[in-house]
Formats: structure tokens, C-alpha cells, sequence
């Protein structure tokens, strides 16, 4: 019986895999890495928040994208970026985080962070801080 009601249910988790679409992100050199927190999380959310609450967003517009990784390293990728920063020279960033499943939730995998700088030597979007 067990194994007729996990050979049923085997369709509906690809079927869900199926539609959920693959993140479109740049490759994880065009950001610089962070260290990778020696913890699992409940939910994409409390990753998102992790990252956020160590970063001064107050004011900013914050977007997410969560979907597949394309790149092959996890099963999820997260794409927060944030703009509107009060700030001359960065008006915002984007973290590119890469999850992989663990009994207890997700696991960071990989987690990279890169600035759209305003102005400088380096405008548009940089894995270097802005200028």
C-alpha cells in the first residue's frame, strides 16, 4: 500500500517541479560570495529575511523572484533585489541565493550580492561596491 501511494504521488511532485519556472540570473560570478549560514530554514521567506535584516533597505522598493536553479548547484533559487536607496552612489542590490533541501527545510548552498551603482567608475550593476 505504501509503495502505491508513493509511486501516485511521485507524478504530482514532478508535475510541480514542471511548472515551477527556473529564475533567470546572471551566473554567480557577476556577484561577490557570501559566507553561508551554518543553519536551515522553514521557508524561502525567512531566507529572504535573513538577508534583508543585515542589510539597511529602510525605504527601498524590495522585489523577490523564487524558482528553480538553472544552474544545477540547488533545487531553489532566490533573486531579492532591492532600488531607491537615499544614497549617491548605490540605489540598490541584488542578493542571487541558491537552496538546496534538507530534512528541515533549505540550506543555504551559495549566496552571492552585487551593487547598481549610480555613478563612478563602476555604474549599473557591479559585484565591486560602488564608487
Amino acid at each position: 500500500m505504501k509503495r502505491t501511494l508513493a509511486f501516485l504521488a511521485l507524478p504530482l511532485a514532478l508535475a510541480a517541479c514542471a511548472t515551477t519556472p527556473i529564475v533567470d540570473a546572471p551566473p554567480a560570478s557577476f556577484y561577490t560570495a557570501l559566507s553561508i549560514p551554518d543553519r536551515a530554514f522553514a521557508s524561502e521567506e525567512q531566507v529572504i529575511d535573513y538577508y534583508l535584516d543585515r542589510a539597511n533597505t529602510e525605504g527601498a522598493d524590495v522585489s523577490n523572484e523564487i524558482g528553480r536553479d538553472g544552474s544545477g548547484l540547488g533545487s531553489r533559487m532566490i533573486l531579492v533585489t532591492t532600488d531607491g536607496y537615499r544614497d549617491d552612489s548605490v540605489i540598490g542590490e541584488q542578493w542571487r541565493i541558491v537552496l538546496g533541501e534538507a530534512g528541515d527545510g533549505y540550506r543555504v548552498l551559495q549566496a552571492g550580492i552585487r551593487y547598481n551603482c549610480a555613478r563612478g567608475a563602476n555604474p549599473g550593476w557591479s559585484r565591486e561596491l560602488c564608487l
